[in-house]
């Protein structure tokens, strides 16, 4: 049975759930203008990643009754530690990617991450005005949005792309139903999958044709869109476990290792 929350109630705990990360912002003016169109929608966790100087007279004039928004941003020196406690991350980006991850609309990703902020905490990840997220950066989050446009030059600027997904998100509590029953997986159970899928593919000598880190990558792609939950990642770490002790028991019986192999 599905238990009916209020739509205050519900805004609440996604205002506590849903964080907005910016990596590396370098304008200022575009952090109080993040923190302005925050608070303009009704949220509040924001999280900087070796930011710009905050003391500054352009953060002050731009957040425009918004400054507790930044007073009371987390702030962190690198990406990694920014997402470490979240269970659902989306990386914003423009920029076209060799990987070819699915890229959702900001109301395909509202719809996900909002219904997953029900109960964990989850964040949306801006990457640099001038660059973007690196490719690591975006690899490390699940899911993967853009904002559909006539042309991408001029491109959106950093706190315009922020009001979008904000004002979406807002709308998208207004008129959805959430609720969530699942125990999404950590950030760190996921990669310590990643690196375990890794350990085994070397220990049977299996050598992707385009290598092992773009091999790993599909996995990504794959398990990021599943939402998968603790219980999925430990079934797969199972499942390599089952393999890995086959292989070393043949290996004892034997006593050789199989040879390395493309494919």
């Amino acid at each position: 049975m599905t238990l009916r929350i209020p739509l205050n109630e519900k805004f609440k705990i996604i205002r506590q759930n849903l964080h907005f990360i910016l990596v590396e912002p370098e304008s200022p003016g575009n952090v109080g203008s993040v923190a302005r169109a925050l608070k303009t929608m009704g949220f509040e966790k924001l999280i900087l990643v070796n930011p710009c100087d905050l003391n500054n007279d352009e953060v002050k004039m731009m957040a425009h009754r918004s400054l507790d928004i930044v007073h009371n941003a987390a702030i962190f020196p690198d990406f990694e530690q920014s997402i470490k406690d979240m269970r659902l991350t989306a990386a914003t980006t423009m920029r076209k990617r060799h990987f070819k991850f699915p890229f959702f609309s900001p109301e395909q990703i509202a719809e996900r991450l909002l219904t997953a902020a029900m109960q964990h905490p989850v964040a949306i990840v801006f990457g640099r005005e001038s660059s973007g997220l690196t490719n690591e950066e975006i690899l490390k989050c699940q899911l993967h949005s853009t904002i559909p446009t006539a042309t991408q030059n001029p491109a959106l600027n950093l706190s315009q792309a922020v009001m979008i997904y904000a004002y979406t998100f807002f709308q998208q509590v207004q008129k959805t139903d959430l609720h969530y029953e699942y125990e999404l997986a950590s950030q760190y159970e996921l990669e310590k999958f990643y690196e375990h899928l890794a350990q085994a593919i070397d220990l049977v000598q299996f050598m992707p044709r385009d290598g092992i880190d773009n091999f790993v990558t599909r996995f990504r792609r794959l398990i990021g869109r599943s939402m998968a939950e603790q219980r999925d990642v430990r079934l797969l770490h199972k499942l390599l476990q089952i393999f890995e002790t086959r292989i070393q028991d043949l290996e004892k019986e034997s006593g050789n290792k199989p040879k390395r192999k493309i494919y």
